[in-house]
């Protein structure tokens, strides 16, 4: 593959854009908050086309239309930041990945949403998994309105070629200790003469956040305690970084540039032209592997949750809308956000775009399943462990330990002394 596809072309390329022609005519329903005509103000991200389609319906209902600012997700943080340092406000409701909310609720910068959650989102089915971002110090600071997780991609091809059963892998995820079927099928299809590879994944910069992550986790590990130190250099995280330096460079089974790829994107093109067994990345790549046309994979790679060692286990990465304490109209705020979170838009969200939306009988809704197919992959991960250790400098440990991480994978250093000195470093950032 030559070029790479960005979310947006591939937003572009599978039509969700339908959503905006959708909402015009769905107009008419019931809130629990009492009108507010007051202007109001969106920061969304420059991908949720689903969530800036809404201003004409809003509009429609309210009076008012929403005027709309839109910022791509690596400046969201700097945007969010020097409006705090401004007391400035940077809108009335807020887009904000899952990392964001722990630090900026530390900071007293967002407003409480724990009981529009508890009275409404939980009643309407919320995944719960998709709450412990927004969780901080017992309060819920944002509502998630898409969740997402990586996730297990197979070419059936390869493990077709290899006399391996090319749908074994959906049931992994509910099978103890099922991480050595995948190693066994990846040894089966690795060629490296033929640059062919069992396994590809990012592992460059934090990228490696994700899948040690889950492989701690699913070893029954986490990141942090219940009083949120760090304790990633437990036996189970030693295991589960030992067990990605083993795939590595004793069974030799992944993609020999996966320590140099810094995300997605840069891992993507050899799986898309049909060169690697399996991928570990966002459900995302399942649009553009079955339905680009220039994908070698097209019709023939399989999603699944990731693998099991005591559990199948992913790390949360979940998008949300909150209210920042420097709103100028926070009501209005709120009154976007319940409309956007309703029942009925979930639907209609996960229907007409590739955003899988957090309320479970959307999730399973059938217009949603027929237009994201993998939107029970995405439901029963997150009936699985997902927490990314939401701490207010959680940014920062995770470049801390990322960068430790790096060293055991490139054997500069043992996975127990990498661990062991992440934690060090960040005890020591945190005194």
């Amino acid at each position: 593959m030559k070029k790479k596809i960005s979310r947006r072309n591939f937003i572009n390329k599978t039509g969700s854009l339908a959503f905006a022609g959708a909402l015009v005519s769905q107009v008419g329903f019931n809130y629990a908050l009492a009108a507010n005509k007051d202007p109001v103000s969106l920061l969304l991200g420059s991908h949720m086309d689903y969530l800036q389609a809404l201003a004409p319906n809003y509009a429609a209902m309210y009076g008012v239309t929403p005027t709309i600012e839109t910022v791509t997700t690596p400046d969201l943080s700097v945007k969010l930041n020097s409006a705090y340092i401004a007391r400035k406000s940077v809108g009335d409701a807020i887009f904000l990945t899952a990392s964001e909310i722990a630090g900026l609720a530390d900071k007293g910068w967002l407003q409480d949403m724990t009981g529009f959650v508890n009275n409404t989102l939980k009643p309407n089915g919320v995944m719960e998994n998709s709450l412990t971002a927004a969780t901080y110090k017992g309060k819920i600071y944002a509502a998630p309105i898409s969740i997402g997780c990586p996730v297990l991609h197979w070419n059936k091809n390869l493990l077709k070629s290899a006399g391996l059963d090319t749908e074994a892998p959906n049931n992994w995820h509910s099978t103890k200790n099922s991480w050595n079927e995948l190693i066994r099928f990846a040894k089966e299809i690795n060629d490296p003469d033929n640059d062919i590879y069992g396994i590809v994944d990012a592992w460059a910069g934090t990228h490696s956040f994700w899948t040690f992550g889950a492989l701690l986790q699913a070893n029954g590990g986490s990141f942090l305690d219940s009083n949120l130190d760090p304790v990633m250099n437990s036996d189970a995280g030693i295991e589960a970084l030992n067990m990605m330096v083993d795939l590595l460079h004793k069974d030799k089974i992944i993609d020999p540039a996966t320590p140099t790829y810094t995300w997605v994107f840069d891992a993507s093109p050899s799986y898309l032209a049909g060169k690697r067994g399996f991928f570990l990345t966002w459900p995302f790549i399942s649009g553009i592997a079955n339905f680009v046309e220039d994908s070698a994979v097209q019709g023939m790679s399989g999603i699944a949750p990731l693998p099991a060692l005591e559990t199948s286990a992913s790390v949360d990465g979940s998008e949300f809308l909150a209210i920042p304490k420097y709103s100028d109209n926070p009501e209005a705020g709120m009154q976007f956000i319940e409309m956007a979170l309703s029942p009925e838009l979930q639907i209609l969200q996960g229907s007409t775009s590739p955003w899988a939306p957090s309320l479970l009988p959307a999730l399973n809704h059938p217009d949603v399943v027929k237009n994201i197919s993998f939107a029970g992959v995405i439901r029963d991960s997150y009936l699985y462990p997902v927490d990314a250790g939401f701490s207010a400098d959680r940014n920062q440990w995770v470049e801390l330990m990322s960068n430790e991480v790096s060293l055991a994978i490139t054997q500069k250093k043992s996975a127990k002394d990498a661990l062991n000195d992440a934690v060090k470093q960040i005890n020591a950032s945190r005194s």
